[in-house]
């Protein structure tokens, strides 16, 4: 049935595609927020905390795991994941990939958790079809934004951890507090986890590269037979 809009007029084919596609996607990604310990001089310890940053990530499988970036939550003191119907649950980090700035959560305790994205596949992607992304951009909460692949096979230097190799340009808008939301292809199937982006002004410029989602297939599996990750708080 035609979805109506406010003044009455039926929505273009176009856009209720569009909105299909975020409502369709939107329960499976998580807002995270990540912090990190500081000194209390008047305690003479280092019980403090404070928020240190935010970013995104999406539901792996029904087993509570999460898909995000290493970058963020590395060495951090917690971890908490915003559910789409508000909930707050503190996860922890299960698997770091500092080679792919991948990162595997698991969430602690909470009922009737959100089933796990729509896994698509890389393999044959065209620059120029639509992408789309769910992000928690500016910590804000959940953006949907979209555009096109610009570039395919990238390679990209982070500040950190080196080289990222064969990532997927686009110009989709990521900003941060974006990291590691999944880029959606026109169907909603996750195609990519949004890594980085390539700015001048320290906002999204039009450059934004995600690791493909068959390497991410390939890596996850091994982090979560190897429990490499390591949570201070534990």
């Amino acid at each position: 049935m035609p979805i109506q809009a406010a003044l009455g007029d039926t929505l273009l084919a176009n856009e209720q595609k569009t909105i299909a596609i975020f409502e369709r996607s939107n329960p499976s990604v998580v807002c995270i927020t990540v912090d990190e310990q500081l000194p209390d001089y008047a305690r003479g310890d280092f019980s403090s905390e404070m928020p240190a940053a935010s970013g995104t990530g999406f539901m792996w499988d029904n087993d509570g795991h999460i898909i995000t970036t290493n970058h963020m939550v590395e060495g951090s003191r917690s971890v908490k994941v915003i559910l789409a119907d508000q909930r707050v649950l503190d996860a922890t980090v299960v698997g770091l990939s500092a080679e792919h700035d991948l990162a595997v959560l698991k969430v602690r305790g909470g009922d009737d958790l959100p089933r796990p994205a729509v896994l698509g596949s890389s393999h044959g992607l065209k620059v120029g079809q639509t992408v789309f992304t769910i992000g928690n951009a500016f910590g804000l909460g959940r953006s949907f934004t979209t555009g096109i692949v610009s570039a395919l096979g990238r390679n990209f230097e982070g500040e950190e951890n080196g080289v990222i190799r064969n990532l997927i340009q686009t110009d989709a808008s990521i900003n941060p507090g974006s990291s590691g939301s999944p880029l959606l292809d026109s169907s909603g199937r996750v195609i990519g986890v949004n890594v980085a982006i390539y700015s001048l002004s320290g906002g999204s410029d039009g450059v934004s590269f995600a690791l493909p989602i068959d390497i991410v297939k390939q890596v996850v599996p091994s982090l979560l037979a190897k429990k490499t990750g390591k949570n201070k708080a534990e």
